[in-house]
């Protein structure tokens, strides 16, 4: 199965052409639904991703680009009195304190090191012939986003894999039994095909109503206000670009023929049009002007109805100070504390959980091997410098300590004894 899937790959990306046809273009190939479901707001089906544009697109790559910005680094446990098998640096300080556990909280007698030579690190970076890894994570929250699932592929059968291949998601169906993952079948050029679960990695978000499905998106629980918003700006544009509306109207006190109205209509045109704006008309006969304005009040009412920012930003987590200019830097600060803190650390250990999951446990099924990220969320500076100099001061770390996380070097202070709050080496 595995040599089948793979050819079948290769020569999905050798032909673009053949790829087009076999993939049946925007609408989907004969007999496959494309991702969506129904929609109980609108009252219809569709796919969430024709909707990515206008607010819904700034959310979605907004979140996407965030996380990632802050890739997966791999961690390894170290036990008591053991020798690493791997390239690997200790974690100090705060490094070790900002670690977010896959599992929730930091094992007990065993030491975590960050692992700076792995095979795994290898595949994350290069990815595959086509994508590198920032594409690999962006596009993979992104399908998030939009569809609530993200798939890789998995090519090979060693315990790592030799390259990861993005699935899109509306060509990806999971079959189950029950509650148990069967195979994910995926359309393609050569019909349906069946991967196992083994050559998936299946990123979602929860959905309540199927706890075993695909996920619910930000994109796909507002989908309705989505649309809307898209029929707000097409509704705009047609205003302008087919209102049938003059901007000036002349109405002469007595009636004129077709030739004389078309004669003051040219002249009109040839002084004022492009540019013609503030110059001097003298009239030949008496002329009422009426300046017709367009009204946008019906906009607004169809705004307040549902075609608004806030439904789309706070459904994908975005604060609005992100999506306005009415705002000040106190605002912004506020939200990207709030941003990072409530919107793109769950996502990252979302993400981190299931690589685990997956790519360690696969390259390493003793459980010493997870992916974590950084934390995203800010160290308060001012209170960062008031700790380093209590512990300082209190004799809790060490000067060399300080300069070790900073990627200093050591200084030496002979065989003389350290004294806590002097920087000075003691008399």
């Amino acid at each position: 199965m595995a040599e089948r899937w793979t050819g079948w790959w290769k020569r999905w990306w050798g032909g673009r052409a053949e790829r087009r046809t076999a993939w049946g273009g925007a609408g989907g190939s004969a007999g496959w639904t494309p991702l969506g479901g129904r929609d109980s707001q609108a009252g219809g089906t569709g796919n969430p991703l024709e909707e990515l544009r206008h607010t819904a697109y700034a959310c979605a790559s907004l979140n996407a680009a965030v996380c990632a910005s802050y890739p997966p680094k791999l961690y390894t446990l170290v036990g008591a009195g053991e020798t690493p098998r791997l390239a690997t640096r200790r974690l100090r300080g705060e490094a070790l304190e900002r670690l977010a556990w896959p599992g929730g909280g930091m094992p007990q007698g065993v030491e975590v090191r960050q692992v700076e030579d792995h095979p795994l690190l290898d595949l994350l970076a290069e990815v595959n012939p086509e994508q590198d890894a920032q594409e690999l994570w962006e596009l993979t929250t992104l399908h998030q986003e939009c569809a609530g699932s993200a798939f890789w592929l998995l090519e090979g059968d060693g315990p790592v894999p030799s390259a990861v291949w993005v699935l899109a998601p509306e060509r990806v169906r999971l079959e189950r039994d029950g509650a148990l993952m069967t195979a994910y079948r995926v359309s393609g050029p050569a019909g349906l095909v069946d991967l196992s679960p083994e050559q998936v990695v299946h990123f979602r978000y929860p959905d309540p109503r199927d706890c075993y499905g695909k996920g619910l998106g930000p994109l796909q629980a507002v989908l309705a206000s989505a649309r809307l918003a898209s029929q707000f700006v097409a509704y705009k544009r047609g205003l302008w670009e087919n209102a049938a509306l003059p901007g000036v109207v002349l109405t002469p006190e007595a009636p004129l023929g077709d030739e004389e109205r078309e004669r003051l209509e040219a002249e009109w045109n040839a002084k004022f049009r492009k540019g013609g704006n503030g110059r001097v008309l003298v009239a030949d006969s008496s002329l009422k002007v009426s300046v017709v304005q367009n009204s946008l009040a019906d906009l607004a009412a169809l705004a307040e109805a549902g075609a608004t920012k806030e439904d789309i930003a706070n459904a994908f987590g975005v604060p609005m100070a992100y999506l306005t200019k009415e705002t000040n830097l106190a605002n912004l600060q506020a939200a990207d504390r709030q941003h990072l803190g409530l919107t793109i650390r769950p996502r990252l250990r979302r993400r981190d959980q299931r690589l685990t999951r997956t790519l360690a446990r696969r390259a390493d099924p003793t459980g010493r091997l997870f992916f974590a990220s950084d934390d995203p969320t800010p160290v308060e500076r001012d209170y960062a410098l008031r700790r380093q100099e209590l512990d300082m001061a209190q004799g809790v770390r060490t000067i060399n300590e300080l300069r070790l996380e900073r990627g200093l070097d050591a200084v030496a202070w002979g065989d003389k004894p350290w004294v806590p709050g002097n920087w000075k080496q003691a008399e």
